[in-house]
């Protein structure tokens, strides 16, 4: 008679899931796309080509108004030569902002690739194959975040860093100096890159709410563009209120944290940073509890 040894089993190969890994692997998703690759370097070339065209613009405007005042140089106008900062006063213009002329590209474009990089896999069912590995859920959507969030501000930061040598030349032509040590010009490029980087979250977010890669994109757009046209247009009802609520939407209270001076009757720029960080949080962390709850 004999006897029959069975062997227990064995516990399955691998090691646990890790952050590190699962933000590898949302790495190795994101830049192995072809299509991505391309979109961030025309997202680079049309954010240094619109900062260069607005220097050249700005520049030549700038000179004219310092040579000739608010004349241009035109027939039959007194002349009344102007400083710098009185152009600059006269245009509304900032010449430190020129790092960040292009940023509205920027945020259009990586606000939605960053909704399609979580919507598309609802789309296509691929989500349920990336929580299956990752069955907590928040490691897969913090890792995405965390890729989004330092591919935006590097390419931002490295745009804004070309703008400005670009521009350099461009506004010395006009007599007009513009470097890396000019007031507020360090500032900008830093800044701007947290604005689209923050936008670029909100974008993901907004991916994981809806689901949906039009829907999501629809969103983004109203709350980054329309929503500042619509509430300049509540500025002309009747009252004291509706004369600032335009200054609280995303689009304008992060362009408000660009800047570096107060402005009368304007929210500061630490406010808009705040402001716009509340916006970020109002949207990131429904996504969160969305992604954690709802069926995949």
């Amino acid at each position: 008679m004999s006897t029959t040894m069975t062997s227990p089993p064995r516990r399955a190969s691998g090691g646990a899931v890790t952050f590190a890994g699962v933000l590898r692997s949302e790495w190795i998703k994101f830049r192995s796309l072809l299509s991505t690759r391309l979109l961030l370097i025309f997202t680079f070339v049309a954010v240094v080509g619109v900062a260069a065209m607005a220097a050249w613009i700005q520049a030549l405007s700038l000179e004219g108004i310092m040579q000739n005042g608010m004349g241009m140089g035109m027939p039959g106008e007194p002349v009344e030569p102007m400083t710098l900062e009185q152009a600059q006063q006269v245009m509304g213009f900032s010449i430190y902002a020129i790092p960040n002329a292009g940023l509205q590209i920027g945020v259009l474009i990586l606000g939605a690739l960053s909704v399609l990089l979580i919507s598309s896999e609802f789309g296509t069912g691929m989500i349920r194959s990336t929580m299956t590995a990752v069955p907590k859920r928040l490691p897969a959507f913090f890792a995405k975040a965390l890729v989004l969030v330092v591919v935006s501000y590097i390419l931002t930061l490295v745009a804004a860093v070309v703008s400005t040598l670009v521009a350099m030349p461009i506004f010395s032509a006009y007599g007009v100096e513009l470097n890396f040590g000019t007031e507020g010009v360090l500032y900008s490029i830093l800044m701007g890159g947290l604005y689209v980087a923050g936008v670029a979250l909100m974008g993901l977010s907004l991916g994981a709410l809806v689901r949906s890669s039009a829907g999501g994109i629809i969103v983004l757009v109203a709350l980054m563009f329309l929503l500042e046209i619509g509430t300049s247009l509540l500025g002309l009802a009747p009252g004291e209120f509706w004369k600032y609520v335009g200054q609280y939407v995303p689009s304008v209270s992060g362009g408000r944290m660009l800047e570096i001076t107060d402005k009368e009757a304007f929210i500061t720029p630490l406010s808009g940073g705040l402001i716009f960080l509340g916006w970020i949080a109002l949207i990131t962390v429904p996504a969160v509890i969305s992604l954690k709850t709802r069926d995949i």
